[in-house]
């Protein structure tokens, strides 16, 4: 893949493993603007099985004057594991602090960027004191991970090969359920590139993992400041849930941009990086 197009005129990128707990190595990709930054290096979570082509106008804009450190979790295929370990919320968590360690930014200004479950994994991090940014930025962050429990009955059953033979029924189901093709068809083909590549093992098992999982008596003992993109057409985050997210966040600010597809736009980055210029103490 050629990386290169996720990245603004100018600007360079290195990529590698870097090491997470548990003797894991996640893929990361090095962003550098072409001039220093004005803002404070950045760690970009993408959500759960993610593919960065969703996030090519994104971070095409951002590189343009952040410096992006583009990390991608244990659940994902690119993950090394010696042994397969826990995919859970607590050890994402850990894998994150293990990152900022390597990186040396724990006593340095830095923004955490997550989206869906990236955001979720930040959120417990900062309230299980693993991490403290100078902002933590989200993106349709989910408080809990709902499935129907026919669902969940299903992923126990399968095993990972038979995946591939109900992948057309689950992208049935997430079309009919959990997007509005009318507003934003494009978060259906996201979507359902992300199931095509994402790895079958890893994804059942997190999958179940995250669906005991919820954060909601945790959110209100966490100060840091937050800044949650969410779209209220954006039925797979659950936009009443988000709301209720960022009413329990002490410390928090709610832009609706409406739809999934403006949430992963240029017009997010233009918004975020206005709200920093602003603000002095970030």
């Amino acid at each position: 893949m050629d990386l290169s197009r996720f990245s603004a005129e100018g600007a360079s990128f290195s990529t590698g493993w870097v090491p997470g707990a548990d003797n894991i190595k996640l893929f990361e990709i090095h962003y550098r603007p072409a001039n220093p930054s004005p803002f404070p290096p950045l760690i970009f979570l993408p959500g759960w099985v993610s593919i960065i082509d969703s996030w090519e106008n994104v971070l095409k804009e951002m590189t343009k004057d952040f410096e992006i450190y583009y990390l991608e979790t244990r659940e994902k295929g690119s993950a090394k594991h010696l042994i397969e370990q826990e995919l859970n919320i607590a050890a994402l968590g850990d894998d994150l602090s293990s990152v900022l360690d390597y990186h040396n930014l724990f006593d340095k200004p830095y923004i955490l960027f997550g989206s869906s479950l990236g955001g979720t994994v930040i959120l417990d991090a900062m309230y299980e004191m693993k991490v403290s940014p100078t902002l933590a930025v989200l993106i349709g962050p989910n408080a809990e991970f709902q499935a129907p429990r026919y669902w969940l009955w299903i992923i126990r059953m399968v095993p990972p090969i038979l995946f591939y033979f109900i992948k057309p029924l689950v992208k049935w189901y997430m079309k009919t359920k959990y997007i509005n093709m009318k507003t934003d068809p494009k978060q259906y083909e996201k979507y359902a590139r992300a199931l095509d590549q994402g790895n079958p093992g890893r994804m059942k098992r997190s999958a179940l993992s995250f669906s005991k999982y919820n954060i909601w008596e945790k959110l209100g003992n966490i100060h840091q400041k937050v800044l949650i993109f969410t779209g209220s057409q954006d039925v797979m985050h659950g936009y009443d849930n988000t709301v209720k997210i960022a009413e329990l966040l002490p410390n928090c600010k709610l832009i609706d941009l409406v739809t999934n597809a403006s949430t992963h736009s240029v017009e997010m980055v233009k918004q975020l990086r206005s709200l920093l210029k602003e603000d002095a103490n970030v």
